[in-house]
C-alpha cells in the first residue's frame, strides 16, 4: 500500500485555486482521514484554500491505522472491540462517522453553492461492484448512517453499478458515478442518471434534491495510453501523442455533456426541476507513487489544461499543493473543442491504441485494486497497532 506524506501542506490564498474557482472550477481533496479532520487541516483548508469537496477512502484509512498506535481512530475502535464488532461493521461505523463529520465542515460550501458543491463522497465496499443487490444495500445503509444532504456514495460505474446508481438516484440518494475510463461508459452513466431522475419524479419527489456526478479517471487512462505509446518502439510519431489523452477525453465528456443537455428528455427534467450533473476529473487513482516528480508533473499538468464551468479536479493533497504553488491555467479549454479531441482518438487509432478495450482493461485493474484496499481495511481495523481501551 502506498500513500503521500502527512505533513504536506496546500498553500492558504493561492491565485491559482482562486482564479480557477473564478472559472467555475472545484478541487476535491483525495486520500484524507480522520487525522485531517481532527486537528483541523480541513477546515483551515476549506476556509483560505477554496478546498470544496471530499473523497474518502478504504486506503486513507489504513495508512492511519497503521501509521501510529496512537491514531485517531484509536477510541472509537477500543469502543467498537469492547461491543464484538466485526471486520465490516467497524468499517461502516468508521466511515459513517468521518462521513457526518466532513459533511458538517463543508454545510457552509454546500449551502453557499445551492447544493451544487461542498459534496464528501464515500466509496462502496468494492467487492461488491458486480453485486448489484448488495452494493445497493450497502449504499441505502450508509446514506442512512451519515443522514446529510451533502453526502455522495461512490458507486463503480460498473455492469452492475449503472442499475445501483439509477436506483439510488429514484430514492433520492446522492451518487458519485466513479470509474469511468470511456465515452461510451459516460453515456451508460447520465442514462442510468436520468432513469433515477424520472422515477423519483414520478414517485413525487422533488428532482432537485439530488444528485450525481461523473468521474472520469483521466490520470490513468493518459498513464495507461503513453505506456502503450512507448511500447511501439519504431513506429513514427507517437512521442507527439504522449501526454495528449487526457486533455481530449475531457473534451469529448464535456461536448457529449452539452449535446446531452441539450436533449428533450433533459429539457423535460430540468423542467422538473432536475439540476445538471458536474463533470470531475480524477488525478487521484493513477501510479503506485504519488509523491513521485513525474506524477506530480502530470497531475499540475491535469490542472492547468482542463479548465471549464462546472467541472472539479479530484487530487491527493500533495498533487493538489503542487498545482496551488506551480499551475499556469490557460483559460476554458473544453468549449468547442470536440475537433480537437477526435483527432487525438483518430491518431490513437491508427497507432493500434483502441480506447474501449483499454477502459475494459483498466475498470478490471482498478476494481482488483479497490477490492486489495477494502481487504487491508477489514485486516487493519481487526488487527490495529493498539485501541484504547473505553470506559
Amino acid at each position: 500500500m502506498t500513500g503521500e506524506p502527512d505533513t504536506v501542506d496546500i498553500p492558504v490564498g493561492s491565485a491559482v485555486l482562486r482564479d480557477l474557482a473564478a472559472e467555475g472550477v472545484s478541487f476535491w481533496l483525495a486520500g484524507l482521514s480522520r487525522a485531517a479532520l481532527a486537528d483541523g487541516s480541513l477546515k483551515a483548508w476549506i476556509a483560505d484554500a477554496h478546498i470544496s469537496g471530499l473523497v474518502l477512502s478504504a486506503s486513507a484509512m489504513t495508512r492511519e491505522i497503521r501509521r501510529t498506535d496512537d491514531h485517531a481512530y484509536r477510541d472509537q475502535l477500543g469502543l467498537l472491540a469492547q461491543r464484538h464488532a466485526s471486520p465490516e461493521e467497524k468499517v461502516r461505523a468508521l466511515f459513517a462517522y468521518d462521513a457526518r463529520w466532513a459533511c458538517d465542515l463543508l454545510s457552509s460550501v454546500h449551502e453557499a453553492a445551492a447544493g451544487l458543491d461542498g459534496w464528501v463522497c464515500v466509496e462502496l465496499d468494492a467487492r461488491l461492484a458486480h453485486d448489484r443487490r448488495s452494493a445497493l444495500e450497502e449504499a441505502r445503509t450508509l446514506a442512512l448512517a451519515v443522514n446529510r444532504p451533502n453526502l455522495l456514495v461512490t458507486v463503480a460505474a460498473t455492469d452492475a453499478g449503472l442499475g445501483v446508481l439509477s436506483e439510488c438516484v429514484a430514492d433520492g440518494i446522492g451518487v458519485n458515478a466513479a470509474l469511468i475510463h470511456s465515452a461510451e461508459r459516460y453515456e451508460e452513466v447520465l442514462d442510468a442518471y436520468w432513469d433515477g431522475l424520472e422515477r423519483s419524479h414520478e414517485a413525487g419527489r422533488n428532482p432537485d434534491r439530488v444528485t450525481c456526478v461523473a468521474t472520469w479517471e483521466l490520470a490513468e487512462v493518459e498513464a495507461a495510453v503513453d505506456e502503450g505509446l512507448g511500447e511501439l518502439g519504431g513506429v513514427r510519431d507517437t512521442t507527439e501523442l504522449r501526454g495528449r489523452t487526457a486533455l481530449a477525453l475531457a473534451r469529448t465528456a464535456y461536448d457529449l455533456q452539452e449535446r446531452r443537455l441539450d436533449s428533450p428528455r433533459w429539457r423535460a427534467l430540468r423542467n422538473a426541476g432536475a439540476r445538471p450533473h458536474r463533470l470531475v476529473w480524477s488525478g487521484a487513482g493513477a501510479g503506485e507513487c504519488p509523491s513521485d516528480p513525474g506524477h506530480l508533473a502530470a497531475r499540475v499538468r491535469q490542472v492547468e489544461e482542463i479548465v471549464a464551468w462546472r467541472t472539479a479536479h479530484v487530487l491527493p493533497r500533495g498533487a493538489l499543493a503542487e498545482a496551488a504553488r506551480r499551475a499556469r491555467p490557460r483559460g476554458d479549454s473544453l468549449t468547442g473543442e470536440a475537433a480537437a479531441a477526435l483527432d487525438v482518438m483518430a491518431a490513437l487509432r491508427r497507432r493500434g491504441i483502441h480506447l474501449g478495450c483499454l477502459a475494459e482493461r483498466l475498470e478490471r485493474v482498478r476494481i482488483r485494486r479497490l477490492e486489495r484496499d477494502r481487504e487491508e481495511l477489514l485486516d487493519a481495523v481487526q488487527n490495529p497497532p493498539a485501541v484504547s481501551t473505553y470506559r
